[in-house]
């Protein structure tokens, strides 16, 4: 187990922040710049509070379906909806525990209307059992404040004398 350079301890499947909310915020915002994927759609952590993890992804036309009005590919929003899900396990397990986020084991995606700006995308933990973990995810335009899309999420989660 290494430290990477956000601050959070990196492992062979992924990356745990440790320390206050905002120190979290900070290292999963240092993570999202060091994973090119999401660093080049923008996705930022906003906050940490009562447990539920915001985040933003901005609107970009080079992501939009072609001749649909400039309304963003499904793939674009599943990769919002899991990202912030992810996230909030991560920062969730960085505060209280020790034990780490292993792979998506399911991801369930409800596409509820069309993402044509913005996003504000919102984390939340229903459960983390012994192995695993269950997550909810929503989506919302920034500016019209409509759900774009909802979601739930299972992880893996671990500690290091399981690995």
């Amino acid at each position: 187990m290494d430290e990477d350079s956000s601050g959070g301890e990196e492992t062979s499947v992924g990356f745990t922040p440790r320390g206050s909310e905002s120190e979290i915020v900070d290292q999963l915002n240092a993570h999202v710049r060091e994973h090119e994927f999401l660093a080049e759609l923008g996705f930022a952590v906003e906050t940490i509070e009562d447990g539920r993890l915001r985040a933003s992804v901005p609107h970009d036309e080079k992501y939009a379906n072609p001749g649909m009005g400039g309304r963003l590919h499904g793939g674009i929003v599943v990769s919002a909806l899991d990202s912030v899900m992810g996230f909030t396990l991560m920062a969730a397990l960085g505060r209280t525990e020790t034990r780490k986020v292993g792979p998506t084991v399911n991801l369930t995606t409800n596409f509820v209307s069309s993402a044509d700006e913005a996003l504000d995308a919102t984390g939340e933990i229903v459960r983390i059992g012994s192995s695993t973990a269950v997550v909810d995810g929503e989506l919302r335009g920034r500016d019209s404040d409509r759900v774009i899309a909802t979601g739930q999420g299972v992880w893996r989660v671990y500690d290091d004398s399981e690995r």
